[in-house]
C-alpha cells in the first residue's frame, strides 16, 4: 500500500469541533506501516482534549484505513494524553466509547458526531453562499437556484443561471459543502434547493439575512477555536523539541 493512500485517507478524518482534516492541523505524528497493519501516532493540542473528541478522531482513524484493501489492523496511538492508554488500547481492539467510560459516556457518540456534523454544514454553507456572492449571485438568485446549476469542473465551480454563470469559486468549497450535505442525508437531487438548513428545509428569501447572520456566528466560534488549537499544538511541539534538546545535550 503506497503512503500516499493512507495519507489520503486520513485526511478525511476530522477534528469534530473544528471540522477541519487531523492531517492539516498537525494531529497526526506518525504514519507507519508493516505489511497489513498500520501504526498512527496522533498528538493533540493540550493534554486535557476532551475524551469523547478524542476517541472520535481517533476510531475516525481506524475506521478510513480498515477501509483499504489489505490493511487488517490497526493500532492508533496517543502521546501525552491523560487517557492514552483507554484510548489507545480500546480504539484499537474496536471497543465503543461507553465500553471505555461508562461513567463519563452521558450520550451516545453517534449523536455527539451528529451535532458536530450538523455545526460543521452550517460552516460549509456560509462559506458557499459568501464566494458566491463575491462571484456576483444575487441573493435571489442563490434561494432560488438548485443543487444542479452548481457547474463543478477540477478546481473551479460555477451557479450556472440560464446563459449566465456566476463564478468561477474554487471548487473544494463546493465539494466540502456537498460532501457534508450528503453525510447529513439531505437531497442530493439536481432539482433539490441549493440552500438548505441542517433540517433539510429550504432557505425562504425573507430568512436569509437572519440565518446568514446565525451561521456566520458559528463560523466565527469555529474559527477561533481553530486557531487556539493551532496555536496550542504549536506551542507543544515547541516545547517538545526543546526538552528533546537538553536531553541530547
Amino acid at each position: 500500500m503506497e503512503q500516499s493512500a493512507l495519507w489520503a485517507q486520513l485526511e478525511r478524518v476530522l477534528d469534530p469541533e473544528l471540522d477541519e482534516s487531523i492531517v492539516r492541523l498537525g494531529f497526526v505524528r506518525r504514519l507507519e506501516q508493516d505489511g497489513s497493519s498500520v501504526r498512527v501516532v496522533l498528538r493533540l493540542p493540550t493534554y486535557w482534549c476532551s475524551p469523547n473528541f478524542v476517541y472520535l478522531m481517533a476510531d475516525g482513524v481506524r475506521r478510513v484505513l480498515t477501509e483499504l484493501p489489505g490493511i487488517e489492523s490497526v493500532r492508533v496511538e496517543l502521546e501525552e494524553h491523560f487517557a492514552s492508554e483507554e484510548i489507545s488500547s480500546g480504539v484499537t481492539s474496536g471497543r465503543s466509547f461507553r465500553e471505555l467510560f461508562p461513567t463519563e459516556a452521558q450520550e451516545e457518540l453517534d449523536e455527539l458526531r451528529y451535532r458536530f456534523l450538523v455545526k460543521g454544514y452550517a460552516s460549509r454553507l456560509l462559506v458557499l453562499v459568501q464566494a458566491l456572492r463575491s462571484a456576483g449571485a444575487s441573493d435571489d438568485e442563490l434561494v432560488e437556484s438548485s443543487l444542479g446549476q452548481l457547474e463543478h469542473t477540477g478546481d473551479l465551480a460555477w451557479l450556472v443561471l440560464d446563459d449566465r454563470r456566476r463564478g468561477p469559486v474554487r471548487g473544494r468549497i463546493v465539494e466540502r459543502y456537498l460532501v457534508r450535505r450528503a453525510e447529513l442525508g439531505l437531497p442530493m437531487l439536481p432539482e433539490s434547493p441549493l440552500l438548505l438548513l441542517a433540517d433539510g428545509q429550504p432557505i425562504a428569501r425573507e430568512r436569509l439575512t437572519e440565518e446568514l447572520r446565525r451561521l456566520r456566528a458559528t463560523v466565527v466560534n469555529l474559527r477561533a477555536s481553530t486557531a487556539l488549537c493551532e496555536a496550542l499544538l504549536h506551542s507543544r511541539q515547541q516545547w517538545w523539541q526543546s526538552e528533546r534538546k537538553e536531553v541530547w545535550q
